[in-house]
């Protein structure tokens, strides 16, 4: 079974939860702190939802990775998901 990890550029989000409509996760729960009568406070926004297959061939990422488009994206390769969508004109984050 695939598993879908949700990015904020090259981020990976933990504890993604939907507030408000929209999808919001945190990096590290470092991150977060509580405001009194407001609640807590640290999330980011996700920018990109990735499908990573569970048993991935973990090939070199490549301008399939990089421009790959949609709601969601599938993954394979050996970034796990960090470079896809990213664009071509992006620097590629070593895995």
């Amino acid at each position: 079974m695939a598993k879908i990890k949700y990015f904020n550029g090259s981020n990976e989000l933990q504890g993604v939860r939907e507030i408000n409509g929209k999808l919001f996760g945190f990096v590290r729960v470092e991150d977060l702190y509580f405001v009194a009568g407001e609640g807590w406070k640290g999330f980011t926004a996700v920018e990109r939802k990735v499908e990573y297959k569970s048993n991935p061939s973990r090939h070199e990422c490549d301008s399939r990775c990089m421009n790959a488009t949609g709601l969601v994206m599938k993954c394979e390769c050996a970034c796990g998901g960090k470079n896809h969508g990213r664009g071509s004109s992006m620097i590629c984050e070593a895995a």
